[in-house]
């Protein structure tokens, strides 16, 4: 397996995370279950190995040569094909498609879609540039410069900073924050924040705090020291309830809490 990551150069620090380079190598075809992500990406498969994504209910076959993923809202199923995985990858900051494309994220929320679909036969020429280069760095370097040109032609509205400022405090109080203190602290009304949450994230600010708070639990729940107490957990991160925090965590992650710590590779006692 080789994975590698790249970071932005600082003229697109503001819509990258970073850029990522994966290759697997298989001799039968894998199954991975992934809970909902914070991600936004931009995915090129060159060699065209065919991917199967299950969620909410449906599957789609990814067999082109670049797609487009929106902000997930429900856990996944992955199925890659004995072919393996030889992938180039770029995870956007959350507002960093919308930066890029000038797009309603509405019409991306859950969804992958092809990237031909938003850059045509620009996106064909991308593909065969990043091909022919004769080093990885220069492939990324052939994206980086594609993607500052978008960046910079993009003319966005001034309500963006709304959706921006509120990101800020999300984060910072890891998703348990409600609605009004994001209204009062970022100076707006329900209907202008919610408003430019689907216009350039794709979904309603309380669903993003609930799953940018799913993830700030499950990474305590992935790290070694966690002590295995659920109840503390759920109580530290504003949860209601135990019920309440279970049937949150199952909603995201497709398993409940008891059940996730036991493929978290430590010995833990889950306490009640």
């Amino acid at each position: 397996m080789i994975y590698r990551v790249f970071h932005p150069v600082p003229a697109l620090s503001d819509i990258v995370e970073h850029y990522w380079y994966s290759k697997i190598d298989l001799t039968a075809s894998a199954l991975q279950q992934y809970a909902t992500p914070l991600l936004q990406g931009l995915v090129f498969n060159f060699k065209q190995q065919p991917e199967h994504h299950s969620y909410n209910g449906k599957t789609i076959t990814l067999d082109r040569s670049a797609y487009v993923f929106g902000q997930s809202l429900s856990p996944r199923v992955v199925n890659s094909n004995e072919k393996g995985v030889d992938i180039v990858g770029v995870k956007f900051k959350p507002l960093g498609i919308t930066k890029l494309t000038g797009i309603n994220m509405s019409c991306l929320a859950d969804k992958i879609v092809d990237a031909e679909d938003l850059w045509g036969n620009e996106l064909k020429q991308l593909c065969d540039e990043m091909q022919s280069a004769t080093m990885l760095e220069k492939t990324i370097n052939v994206l980086e410069r594609f993607l500052l040109k978008k960046y910079l032609s993009t003319k966005l509205h001034y309500r963006i900073e709304n959706a921006h400022n509120a990101l800020m405090l999300i984060n910072q109080h890891q998703g348990n924050i409600d609605i009004k203190s994001l209204q009062v602290q970022t100076n707006t009304s329900r209907k202008t924040l919610e408003r430019a949450f689907m216009n350039y994230l794709g979904v309603p600010p309380k669903l993003y705090s609930r799953i940018v708070r799913f993830n700030a639990v499950k990474t305590i729940i992935d790290r070694s020291a966690f002590d295995g107490n659920l109840t503390k957990l759920a109580l530290d991160f504003g949860f209601y309830d135990c019920s309440h925090f279970i049937a949150e965590f199952k909603n995201f992650s497709g398993s409940t809490p008891h059940n996730y710590l036991k493929t978290v590779p430590v010995n833990l006692v889950v306490k009640d």
